[in-house]
C-alpha cells in the first residue's frame, strides 16, 4: 500500500472514536470528558494537517504544538481516572511545558521534526498507564469503569511505547537506512488504526452516567 495512503487512513481513523464520542456524549460520565476532548482535538489536528500538507507540503508547526496540547490533555485524563496528587500533576505539567519550549525553541525549531519532547511525553503516558493498570489489577473492589479503563490504558501503553521507541531511534541513532524508518512509521500507522478501533470499542463500553435520565 502507498505510504501516503496508509498515513491518511491512519490519521483519519480517529473519525471512528471521535464520532462515537459525540453520539454518546450526553450519556458518558464526566470522568471521561478529557478523553473525549483528546479525540476531538486530535481529529481537528489531523484535518488541519491534511490541509497544510496539501497546500504547503508540511504540517510540522501544528504537529509540534499539538504534541503539547495532547500531553496536557492526557495529564488531565489521568488526573480524572487515577487521581494522583495535585503536586504531582502540576509538576508533570510544568516540566512538560519546559521541555517542550526547550525542544521547539532552543535545542531545535518549531518548524522541524523534534523528538525530545515526544520521548518525554510518551514515557509519562506509559508510566501513568502502567500505574492505572496496576491499580485496577490489585483493587478487588467492583469498578463499573474497569473494563473501559483497562482497554484504554493497554491501548495507550502500546501506542506510546512504539512511538517513543521510534523517536529514540530518530534522536540517538544515525546508522539506519531511510527505509528502516519508513518501515517503522508504517508499523506505527497500522498500530494507530488498531488503537483508534480500540478507542471506538472503549467508548461503546463506557456505562451510562448514573446521573443520566
Amino acid at each position: 500500500m502507498n505510504l501516503y495512503l496508509l498515513a491518511s487512513i491512519s490519521a483519519f481513523s480517529i473519525v471512528l472514536p471521535a464520532t462515537m464520542a459525540v453520539i454518546r456524549y450526553r450519556h458518558i460520565h464526566q470522568r471521561y470528558l478529557p478523553f473525549l476532548c483528546i479525540l476531538i482535538i486530535g481529529l481537528l489536528n489531523e484535518s488541519l494537517s491534511f490541509v497544510l500538507i496539501r497546500l504547503y507540503r508540511t504540517n510540522l508547526v501544528n504537529s509540534n504544538i499539538y504534541t503539547l496540547i495532547e500531553y496536557l490533555a492526557y495529564l488531565w485524563f489521568f488526573f480524572r481516572i487515577l487521581q494522583p496528587t495535585n503536586r504531582w500533576i502540576w509538576g508533570a505539567g510544568t516540566l512538560g511545558i519546559l521541555i517542550w519550549i526547550l525542544d521547539n525553541g532552543y535545542w531545535n525549531s518549531i518548524t522541524t521534526s523534534n523528538s525530545i519532547f515526544r520521548i518525554f511525553s510518551s514515557l509519562v503516558v506509559i508510566w501513568l498507564s502502567i500505574d492505572k493498570v496496576t491499580q485496577l489489577t490489585w483493587n478487588e473492589a467492583a469498578d463499573r469503569y474497569k473494563k473501559t479503563d483497562l482497554l484504554l490504558c493497554f491501548s495507550l501503553f502500546a501506542y506510546f511505547t512504539f512511538r517513543g521507541f521510534i523517536h529514540v531511534f530518530k534522536q540517538f541513532s544515525f546508522e539506519h537506512h531511510v527505509e528502516f524508518y519508513i518501515h517503522l512509521w508504517s508499523l506505527l500507522s497500522v498500530l494507530n488504526i488498531l488503537v483508534n478501533c480500540s478507542f471506538f470499542i472503549a467508548i461503546i463500553w463506557i456505562p451510562k452516567s448514573p446521573t443520566t435520565r
